[in-house]
C-alpha cells in the first residue's frame, strides 16, 4: 500500500517539472520573438528619422525659404500652431481697351513666410508694411489692357511677378561691411505666395 501512494508522488513532480519546462520554452520562445520584434521597429523608426530631415529640406525648398529654422526664427510654431498671416487684397482697376467703361476686379490673398512682416502687413491699421504691399500690387495691375486681363496666361505671370516684387522688397538685405547678423534670421522669401481667388472683367 505504501509502494501504491509514493508512486502517485513521484508522477506527479515530474509532470509539474515538465509543465514548467514547456512553459518556460514558451515564454522565452514568446520573449525572442518580442525582442526580435522591438528591434525591427527600433530599425524601423531610426530610418524614418534619417529619411525626414531629407523631406524636410526638400519641403523647405519647395516653399522657397519657408519651413525649419527660418520660419521658428520668425515666429512660426511646431505643429503648426499658429499659422502664417493671410493679407486679402480687393482691388477695381480701369483697362485700357476699345471701351472706355472696362475695368478689372480682383481679390489677391498674400500668404506670408514671416509671421512678424504678415501681422503688420494685414493689420488693419496702416503700416509702412501695409503702405508697400498695396502698392506693388496696384503698380502690377494698372495699366494693363482687356485682352492682357483676359489671358490665364498672363494672370500667372502677374501673380509671379507680384511675389517676386514682394519678395525682393522685404527679403533679407546684405549686410554691410562690419554689421552685425540680425539676432532673428529672416525667411529668404517672406512671402509664401500669392493667389489670385477672384478675376472679373466688366465691360
Amino acid at each position: 500500500m505504501a509502494d501504491e501512494q509514493e508512486a502517485p508522488t513521484k508522477k506527479l513532480p515530474l509532470k509539474l517539472i515538465l509543465l514548467i519546462v514547456v512553459g518556460l520554452a514558451i515564454l522565452g520562445g514568446g520573449g525572442f520573438g518580442a525582442r526580435v520584434l522591438l528591434k525591427r521597429r527600433a530599425a524601423a523608426k531610426a530610418a524614418a528619422a534619417s529619411v525626414q530631415p531629407a523631406s524636410t529640406a526638400a519641403a523647405a525648398d519647395d516653399d522657397e525659404g519657408c519651413g525649419g529654422e527660418e520660419a521658428k526664427a520668425s515666429g512660426g510654431e511646431e505643429g503648426g500652431a499658429s499659422a502664417p498671416p493671410v493679407m486679402v487684397l480687393t482691388r477695381n482697376v480701369n483697362l485700357s481697351g476699345p471701351r472706355l467703361n472696362a475695368f478689372l476686379h480682383c481679390e489677391l490673398n498674400i500668404l506670408f513666410c514671416d509671421q512678424e512682416l504678415g501681422k503688420l502687413a494685414a493689420s488693419d491699421k496702416p503700416s509702412p508694411q501695409r503702405s508697400i504691399v498695396e502698392s506693388i500690387v496696384l503698380d502690377a495691375l494698372t495699366g494693363k489692357s482687356v485682352e492682357e486681363a483676359s489671358d490665364p496666361e498672363f494672370r500667372e505671370s502677374l501673380r509671379q511677378d507680384i511675389k517676386d516684387k514682394l519678395n525682393q522688397q522685404f527679403g533679407p538685405k546684405p549686410l554691410k561691411p562690419g554689421e552685425d547678423a540680425p539676432k532673428h534670421k529672416k525667411p529668404k522669401h517672406p512671402i509664401k505666395d500669392v493667389l489670385i481667388v477672384d478675376w472679373a472683367i466688366q465691360q
